[in-house]
């Protein structure tokens, strides 16, 4: 699927960023509201259109699949596979950012915290059924392949994206919140795709594909609210900072 270029993605990627234009003013307002404003070059791209500019080159693209997803398949499966270990990466470091706040600036920060652990564990099992679908397709080498190629993705992204997280949560929250929208659009294409060629050939769509287009419709909302809500944890980020530049070294 490109970034909002698809029927079905761009119209939905559309009508959902106009009821967001409202979220966008409320961010900036929210920054002022904290003692300091952003620069209006700055407030008019941060967080959200910053946040679906990240969320299209992550998910918004059509890398082994045409287009919309149709069918249940090896290739889909790779497609949502890479998109899912994509996604992860920014859930993962914006909760290692929040669990830092529990000892910091933020300790309320906890209540933000356990949702996103859950959602953690829900797109670790459906990077499982995928991976479980491609392993019964693929030889023992390409499987290897594969999921080596995933870990050093996610690894080599690590660093730029607690980077991020702990500098600018609001923008990875919106960036979130973005990428769940095209894989809820996503999940919700591959299941009716089921539900009409269903008695035909073409493949069942398990049950989980149903639950992920749910689940992610949940969480835009509640990484949307984060957006415009937390500020940055201003001590989380230096003790970030620190840890980078330490393993950098």
């Amino acid at each position: 699927m490109g970034p909002r270029s698809s029927s079905s993605t761009g119209t939905s990627s559309s009508s959902t960023a106009s009821g967001r234009s409202t979220g966008s003013s409320s961010s900036s307002s929210s920054s002022s509201g904290g003692g300091w404003a952003l620069p209006k070059q700055i407030a008019s791209w941060y967080p959200r259109r910053g946040g679906e500019f990240l969320a299209n080159a992550m998910a918004g693209h059509n890398v082994f699949v045409q287009d919309i997803p149709t069918r249940f398949d090896e290739v889909h499966a790779q497609h949502f596979s890479l998109v899912e270990s994509l996604t992860i990466t920014p859930l993962y470091t914006l909760a290692m950012v929040h669990y830092f706040s529990v000892f910091c600036q933020y300790p309320t920060r906890v209540e933000v915290l356990r949702p996103m652990l859950e959602e953690l564990g829900h797109k670790s099992e459906l990077q499982y059924r995928w991976l479980l679908i491609l392993q019964a397709k693929k030889t023992p080498l390409e499987v290897v392949a594969w999921r080596g190629g995933l870990l050093l993705t996610q690894i080599t992204l690590f660093p730029l994206w607690l980077l991020l997280s702990s500098a600018a949560p609001q923008l990875v929250h919106a960036t979130v919140a973005f990428s769940s929208h095209i894989l809820h659009t996503k999940y919700s294409c591959l299941k009716a795709s089921g539900s009409s060629s269903a008695g035909g050939r073409a493949a069942v769509v398990p049950p989980f594909v149903s639950t992920a287009a749910d689940m992610y419709a949940a969480k835009e909302t509640f990484h949307e609210a984060q957006s415009v809500a937390l500020p940055t944890d201003v001590v989380v980020a230096i003790i970030m900072l620190l840890l980078i530049l330490f393993l950098a070294v």
